[in-house]
């Protein structure tokens, strides 16, 4: 006989219940799928495909469907962004709204999605296919969402790791304000290895300074400069006063001796004129104005002693083997007026009578000085023999763009909990993170402390394949050897000139060709008594007052190795006819709109007199052919000359002044 289990009822009802749930389930999936934000924004794609397009586009177009993937490996990144932002490289969507416009600019010609993908420029979850869970805007738990275009220069910065990436404006002036605040003589901070930030050298210090000058840039350096780079520590009285004593019993090297010095016949006026004639102001400040190379001078008499300042201007490189400034070629006279004139002229009030340096014996001052000065980190930025350096006080900052910002500490803060805003905070109000912090404030603008934010949220902790790494070579310094380079180092000539992109950027003229471009007994003479080419422009090139031999020595080294060949190969056989269409095309060009010629013309451009005595022919022929492949932005116009018009142009040019030369010369006309 045959039993038969049959289930209790209730159970065939779950089972029917179960079955019904199972259904409208995978029922609400195919609906929700099917009706997927994604599809629907394809499917308004396909309808505005169909008005900016004509037939025969859109036969050639590609068909629109499924889900668009591009899978990065090396950089361990999935991106579907093109699902949906489906115009992004096709120029006929440039005015579609989004998110199907064309990518603006020509980036993607050198980013092409197909190697770069979406998010390692934009941020955000590029594995998402609707516009929230792409957190395009922040969402809890999404620490990268998508940067805006205020900050989106930040992750250029992870691949671009030049100090002056092009196309990244906000970002290079970030990195450069990083650099001139000397940030990374207490942090380390990937990018800027190697780099050295070096304030004055404090070993002598005690005969340099006056102390009351010293106690109050000690409380406030902006107090006495205001564009000054030294951060406030925001130092307590007593720290104050025991580090001013320690300084101030830093006394190494004596001062050259001034005593015989007859400061009584001091003429201050010789001084004012020995000032502007050593152009002071290209590289040093006053009131404001004038360079930023050296320390600002407003207020110097405030500062510095008599008998420090004499030594200093005489010898710079005795006291600071590495300071930029050269070291001129006066005699003891003319060193006691300039120092005359600078303590008289740029003083705040009547300082009186100097007093010898002070003295301190206070032990326990001096060691609670030098506990201050070792805890501040001082030694990251001036060197001191009586202290040894030991690295950097400041936590690292590699990978600081990838902190959690939920660990991050923001004290009363009220800002949204992000690692950009916590570093922004960090360098423009350190104590406002719910704890004192030993960072100094520098004083930057909100504008500043955000570039400088900027640079930082680019330091990354991955970091990226090499093929995606775009740097520099590092520039090789030039030293040159005899009695040349004895010239360039005691004048400092890389302080402001540049050979093979090494050296200062206070000039534009760069010294590789310098010796194609300048006529030899021109430069010999310019270098004796140097002036402006340019009317309009103030002369920036100190009166160096070198010897004739000096000048003899830098003339022909320049004009025999500085070269360039493909000018000094040109031929230089002008015929009469040429000239005289030269000077017919120099009218026709309108070219004395700009430069002025005896006592007619513009003032825009250099004047152009002597052309024939100062430049080389080559030069100026390539100089009129392609003006911008030798100096980019040159205001001069490049007229798309044939190579016959150039020459003609040439030729006249090149017989200005030559006759004048010659007689100068006591010879002929070549």
């Amino acid at each position: 006989m045959e039993v038969r289990n049959i289930a209790p009822l209730r159970l065939h009802l779950l089972f029917a219940g179960l079955g019904i749930t199972f259904l409208l389930i995978f029922s609400w999936v195919l609906f929700h799928e099917e009706a997927a934000e994604w599809r629907t924004t394809q499917a308004r794609f396909r309808q505005l495909e169909g008005d900016v397009k004509n037939p025969h586009q859109l036969a050639e177009a590609a068909s629109v469907g499924g889900l668009r993937q591009v899978w990065l490996p090396d950089l361990g990144r999935i991106d579907r962004c093109e699902t949906c932002h489906l115009g992004i490289d096709d120029p006929a969507f440039a005015g579609a709204p989004a998110p199907f416009a064309t990518h603006p600019g020509t980036w993607l010609a050198t980013h092409p999605t197909g190697r770069f993908g979406c998010t390692p420029c934009h941020d955000g979850q590029g594995q998402a296919t609707d516009y929230a869970a792409a957190a395009h805007r922040p969402q809890p738990f999404v620490t990268r969402p998508m940067r805006p275009l205020e900050t989106i220069e930040a992750n250029c910065g992870t691949c671009h790791r030049a100090l002056d990436p092009t196309d990244a404006p906000r970002l290079a002036e970030g990195r450069r304000l990083i650099a001139e605040s000397g940030c990374f003589g207490c942090h380390e901070i990937p990018g800027f290895e190697g780099m050295t930030f070096r304030g004055p050298a404090l070993d002598s210090v005690g005969y340099k300074v006056r102390p009351a000058w010293l106690a109050s840039w000690l409380k406030d350096p902006k107090s006495y400069l205001a564009q000054s780079k030294m951060g406030n520590f925001r130092l307590s009285p007593d720290e104050i006063g025991s580090l001013q004593g320690f300084l101030l019993s830093q006394r190494m090297q004596v001062p050259l001796d001034s005593t015989g010095v007859d400061w009584k016949n001091a003429d201050t006026a010789n001084g004012r004129a020995l000032f502007g004639e050593l152009r002071c102001v290209s590289c040093h400040a006053v009131n404001g104005r004038g360079g930023t190379m050296g320390p600002e001078l407003t207020n110097i008499g405030d500062k510095v002693r008599r008998d420090w300042l004499f030594s200093y201007l005489k010898d710079p490189h005795r006291v600071q083997a590495d300071t930029p400034m050269l070291q001129y070629r006066l005699n003891d006279a003319q060193w006691r007026d300039l120092t005359a004139f600078l303590l008289e002229q740029y003083s705040s009030a009547d300082t009186g009578a100097e007093p010898p340096p002070v003295t301190y014996q206070d032990a326990r001052l001096l060691a609670a000085g030098r506990a201050v000065f070792e805890r501040r980190g001082c030694s990251s930025c001036h060197r001191l023999a009586a202290i040894k350096e030991t690295g950097r006080i400041g936590p690292s900052l590699a990978g600081i763009a990838d902190r959690d910002p939920d660990e991050l500490p923001y004290g009363g803060s009220t800002v949204r909990h992000t690692t950009d805003n916590y570093i922004f905070l960090k360098v423009l109000l350190p104590d406002t993170l719910g704890q004192p912090s030993g960072m100094p404030t520098f004083g930057f603008s909100p504008a500043d402390a955000a570039r400088i934010t900027l640079a930082l949220a680019s330091i990354r902790k991955s970091d990226l394949p090499a093929s995606y790494v775009v740097g520099r070579p590092a520039l090789v310094p030039y030293r040159p050897g005899g009695k040349f380079g004895e010239l360039v180092m005691r004048y400092r000539c890389l302080s402001c000139h540049t050979v093979g992109g090494f050296g200062g950027d206070l000039s534009t003229v760069p010294l590789d060709r310098i010796g194609s471009q300048l006529q030899r007994d021109y430069l010999a003479n310019y270098l004796l008594n140097p002036g402006a080419v340019r009317v309009s422009v103030e002369a920036r090139m100190p009166v160096f007052h070198l010897s004739p031999d000096e000048a003899k020595t830098i003339a022909d080294y320049v004009s025999m190795v500085f070269l360039d060949d493909r000018f000094d190969r040109y031929d230089t056989k002008f015929t009469s006819a040429e000239a005289r269409r030269g000077q017919e095309l120099y009218g026709q060009l309108g070219c004395q709109a700009c430069h002025q010629l005896g006592t007619k013309g513009g003032y825009v451009g250099p004047e152009l007199s002597t052309t024939g005595a100062r430049l080389k022919p080559g030069w100026i022929a390539a100089w009129l052919s392609t003006p911008q492949t030798y100096k980019p932005g040159t205001l001069q116009p490049d007229y798309g000359l044939s190579g016959a018009d150039a020459r003609a142009l040439t030729a006249y040019l090149t017989s200005l002044g030559r006759s004048d030369a010659a007689k100068a010369r006591g010879g002929k006309t070549p």
